[in-house]
């Protein structure tokens, strides 16, 4: 019995010992198919590193490892490397991938904020007030941040479009190829191996740069970029599906040179970098004789370069190329190959419909809000272009860090659509600071400082509860108790207090001639409607106790103590893209008070004033319209409800409210380029425009004559940034007039 068993065991031997003498795979053109069968298909696992924009260079590997023939029986990847393995896995060809990548906005894919049309009413509202972007929570005594700058809403809508060929497939080795991307536990620094759930979360997860964007929960563990714990997943890829070789592809990311290192997030880019490179160093010593490693010089493509992408993919495929001669042994004839890829490539699937549409795993807040702002309807046919906006609105309302999705169900029976927000871990009350400044360079100065404490979700309907405090030249503390009717109406009441002061120049013949100070106190009570994202109605009774008075200076306006009370209404309508330098929407104000003897008023008289705009760009040029008018109607209204001009870009080449009185109207067209484009963390831009102003204003409060119809002009540098717009420009009207003005913020 032992004789044949040892005879047999030599034999196989001796064949063992031929196999590593010859090739492992001959060479595609040597392959055919004989009386033995076609050649052995080898299994090739791949493995791609982190790199951000870099990784692109992954794309034009696959582009290469295709035409040579090159059969991949399974992927890891890291990061940049996971979305691009991912995307492969489930079935994209590389020159579908490169074509999307390419048409890519990437500008748009990293932007966490919805387009500002679909933002809630209320958070626009505040876009126009001496507020700066960053909002604290106040949790525990104390303000709390946000885990990252960007919460990944845009970004992991991005992946399920590059995905959509594995719809609804949540077991990652039923993909088309095997996969896994790898994260790190951000509590224990354990390298992670996602191989199961959401595709696309997974991806957002294995990306999830420290600091900059939000970490991803997953099975109870809080994930951020895999490059930290494994940058280069060789043993994983070479495990997952027992791997004869492994081509690896690193590309490897340079550290920052001083000058580069500018800010926090800078310095968190390069503690990752050598982080990184530890775990490639680690994982290269993994490397066997039959593996081949591509490593692509990149070169100055930087990690946030994704506007050269063509150049990242083109030297990826010259890499590939120049490894030609080690990757060769692994192709494989033409027929065995297009039969290999029948069965891994997949087109994009239908999303189908669903049956049911439910908002799940939200404590706090009402999941009937954020149900209502969703448009898509059961039974009809889903797109993730759709979702996509209906996500992008729920997360306007600016109640929660992410807002995610997954159909359940299958073909044979219902199927829902659930939809799942993450509630901000640091809210619901917050704390913004804001700062405005303005001078005309002549000695009139403004200065208004402002902190507003907001504290949402009161009650289950949405209740919100805002204060603001200023000082400055218009110092006033006010208090609103906003409360919807219902969770899905738009009906709401708002009952509101203001104490406060305004200081008001006061001019003769273009000379500052006193102060004028306008003290209030006020308590209304507002009835309302929402209309959608894009406006908001309200009008409500209110009564104002008003002292107004010459501070310094000749008394040419009355000192007036006396109660005014009446109806007042505000429409507000913004479909603007951007609120200080929009490039497209068009937006209103309305405004209207009467006040009534019967309601305890010292005296009856009316009050209208609007404003319109209207923006439109043609390539980087921008023509902004803009046309505002207000009247007493003839009714004799006091000296300190007056209307105003003068000023930045409302009489530029005039003094600050240089003119008041009972009846006004003004227009003005503004033509600006973006000259510089900022990060969407900082701003929009920086401008350069040119203004041209036309108004009259009638019935002056000084007695003086009305001057008629002036006019003026400017020419101004402008920026649109995280602590609201700056403006510097000179301005020139009629008569020599002329004016320096320096804006920064919303001076009001």
């Amino acid at each position: 019995m032992n004789a044949p068993r040892k005879i047999a065991n030599r034999i196989l031997g001796i064949a063992a010992a031929v196999a590593v003498m010859s090739p492992p795979f001959p060479d595609a053109d040597a392959q055919a198919v004989g009386s033995a069968g076609p050649a052995k298909i080898p299994r090739i696992a791949l493995a791609l590193s982190g790199g951000g924009a870099r990784g692109l260079a992954h794309v034009g590997v696959l582009k290469v490892l295709d035409e040579m023939r090159i059969p991949i029986a399974c992927v890891a990847g890291t990061s940049m490397g996971s979305i691009v393995g991912a995307t492969f896995a489930a079935g994209t060809t590389p020159e579908a991938m490169e074509k999307f990548v390419v048409a890519a906005d990437w500008d748009k894919v990293f932007r966490d904020q919805p387009p500002r049309e679909e933002i809630s009413v209320r958070r626009k509202k505040y876009d126009y007030e001496t507020l700066f972007a960053p909002e604290f929570g106040v949790k525990d005594g104390g303000l709390a941040l946000p885990k990252g700058v960007l919460s990944g809403v845009s970004i992991e809508s991005f992946f399920r479009e590059l995905t959509t060929p594995a719809f609804g497939i949540t077991d990652f080795n039923k993909l088309r190829i095997p996969f896994r991307a790898m994260a790190t536990d951000i509590e224990t620094g354990q390298s992670i191996v996602l191989d199961h759930g959401s595709l696309a979360q997974a991806m957002r997860a294995s990306m999830s740069v420290p600091g900059a964007m939000s970490p991803v929960e997953i099975d109870g563990r809080l994930l951020v970029d895999g490059g930290i714990a494994n940058n280069l997943p060789i043993e994983v890829a070479r495990k997952l599906c027992d791997a004869e070789a492994v081509i690896a592809v690193n590309i490897s990311t340079p550290p920052l040179t001083r000058k580069e290192i500018t800010s926090a997030l800078s310095v968190v880019g390069q503690l990752i970098n050598f982080l990184g490179k530890d775990t490639v160093d680690k994982q290269l010593q993994n490397l066997k004789p039959g593996d081949v490693l591509i490593a692509p010089d990149l070169g100055d493509i930087s990690a946030g370069t994704f506007d050269r992408s063509k150049d990242a993919i083109r030297i990826g495929e010259e890499a590939t190329r120049e490894a030609a001669d080690k990757l060769k042994r692994y192709s494989i004839a033409p027929e065995q190959y297009a039969a290999v890829r029948a069965r891994q490539i997949a087109e994009p699937k239908a999303l189908g419909t669903v049956q049911e549409i439910r908002v799940e795993g939200v404590s706090r807040t009402n999941p009937d809000v954020a149900k209502d702002l969703v448009e898509t309807k059961p039974g009809e046919p889903l797109s993730e272009e759709k979702i996509a906006a209906d996500l992008r609105r729920i997360y306007g309302r600016g109640d929660y860090e992410s807002v995610t999705y997954r159909i359940i169900g299958d073909a044979t029976g219902p199927r829902a659509m659930v939809i799942q927000p993450t509630e901000k871990s640091y809210g619901p009350d917050y704390l913004r600071f804001g700062l405005g400044l303005a001078s005309d360079l002549q000695g009139d100065n403004q200065f208004n400082a402002l902190v507003q404490y907001r504290k949402t979700w009161v009650n289950s309907l949405g209740a919100e509860w805002v204060t603001e405090a200023q000082v400055g030249q218009d110092t006033h503390l006010t208090s609103e108790f906003y409360q919807p009717f219902s969770a899905t109406e738009p009906w709401f009441v708002a009952p509101n207090v203001a104490i406060g002061q305004q200081s008001r120049g006061v001019f003769v013949n273009g000379q500052k001639v006193a102060t004028y100070l306008i003290g209030v106190g006020e308590a209304g009570v507002d009835l309302g409607a929402v209309l959608g994202t894009w406006g908001e109605l309200r009008v409500g009774p209110v009564w104002s106790k008003v002292f107004a008075r010459v501070d310094t200076g000749s008394p040419v306006l009355p000192e007036i103590r006396q109660t005014t009370a009446g109806i007042r209404a505000n429409l507000f309508v913004d479909q603007t893209n951007y609120a200080w330098f929009p490039t497209d929407g068009f937006g209103a104000n309305a405004s209207g008070y009467a006040a009534f003897t019967g309601m305890g008023s010292a005296q009856s008289y009316q009050k209208l004033e609007g404003t319109v705009r209207y923006a439109k760009s043609w390539g980087p040029h921008t023509l902004q319209l803009n046309a505002a008018g207000g009247t007493g109607f003839g009714s004799n209204m006091p000296a300190y409800e007056t209307f105003t001009l003068g000023g930045p870009l409302r009489l530029s080449g005039y003094r600050v409210n240089e003119f008041s009185g009972q009846e006004y109207w003004f227009g003005r067209a503004m033509f600006y380029d973006r000259v510089i484009a900022l990060p969407d963390l900082i701003g929009s831009g920086v401008f350069a425009g040119v203004s041209a102003e036309i108004g009259k204003i009638k019935d002056r409060f000084d007695q003086g004559a009305s001057p008629g119809t002036l006019w003026s002009g400017s020419v101004f540098l402008g920026a649109d940034t995280f602590a609201g717009p700056g403006f510097l420009g000179f301005g020139f009207g009629g008569g020599g007039n002329w004016s320096l003005y320096l804006l920064l913020g919303s001076p009001k």
